[in-house]
Formats: structure tokens, C-alpha cells, sequence
């Protein structure tokens, strides 16, 4: 467990300057992260019990929970600092952006397993030399499409 003097803040607070124009403390208490972000407090302490919530001790022994953590977890919007994700609809933004992302990829997955057949079509109904140029066609088009998908994963 850390102490209070490990902590820095990645969203750039630095400590007491920044409690003056910050209106959100920097490590609150397990009612304050519940009230802050919309969950109950023994669902915050459950978590900080099991470790998915990092806490630090205060001089006093107490546990807090820096503001950072809540972020981490997906508790808390960053773009919107004292909504929780729920109450800024930032978790519904993520769950419908995956969504439309699976979509997309479906569709296109699709157009490509139609344009297959396609090919395939042509190839059964073609004669003999016709059928081999549109087979070696259709191996040079899958293993660029398998190239192209490496490519973008190997990016992600």
C-alpha cells in the first residue's frame, strides 16, 4: 500500500498549489468516491478490499482514494471532473462506439465473404485455363486482405 508522499497525480495535479483552483480533492474517502461517482460506498470499499482500487494510507492510517484511480477504473470522466461516467453518459459512449465498431467490421466482413463467392462463382462456371487465373486472382486478393489485417492490428 502507498503512502500519501508516493503519490503523483497523472491528471498533472502536483499537490497543494493546485487545491486552491482545484474544486475536487485530490485523495477523498471512500463515502466521498461513491458520493463522486454515483456507486455505493461499500461498493468502493469492496473494491479497494479486493485491490481493484488502489488506495493510499493517510498520515492518520486512513485509507484514501486518489481522484487518478477513479479515472483508471472507468469511475470517473475525465473529461467531466465530479460526473461520474454514468452521469456524463461516458460509459453509454463506449458501450455504443464498440458497438457501431463490431457493426462496421461485420459489414465489411460481409462484403468481403460476398465478394468471395462471387469469385467463386465465376471460377466454377469458367473453362478451364479462365478458372485458374481467377483462383491465383482470388489467393493474391485473400493473402493481401490477411496482410492488411496484420498490418492494422499489429497498429492497434
Amino acid at each position: 500500500m502507498r503512502t500519501m508522499s508516493d503519490i503523483t497525480d497523472p491528471l498533472g495535479d502536483s499537490g497543494a498549489d493546485s487545491a486552491e483552483s482545484d474544486p475536487l480533492p485530490r485523495l477523498l474517502t471512500p463515502a466521498e468516491a461513491a458520493q463522486l461517482t454515483g456507486v455505493s460506498r461499500k461498493q468502493i470499499t469492496g473494491r479497494m478490499d479486493r485491490g481493484t482500487l488502489r488506495v493510499v494510507k493517510d498520515e492518520a492510517g486512513t485509507r484514501r482514494v486518489p481522484r487518478a484511480e477513479l479515472v483508471r477504473t472507468g469511475l470517473l470522466d475525465p473529461s467531466h471532473p465530479g460526473k461520474s461516467q454514468a452521469e456524463s453518459g461516458g460509459e453509454l459512449v463506449i458501450w455504443r462506439d464498440m458497438y457501431e465498431r463490431e457493426r462496421e467490421e461485420r459489414a465489411i466482413a460481409e462484403r468481403q465473404h460476398a465478394e468471395l463467392r462471387a469469385q467463386l462463382a465465376a471460377i466454377a462456371h469458367a473453362g478451364p485455363i479462365r478458372a485458374m487465373r481467377l483462383r491465383r486472382e482470388t489467393r493474391r486478393q485473400l493473402r493481401e486482405q490477411q496482410r492488411e489485417g496484420d498490418e492494422a492490428e499489429a497498429s492497434a
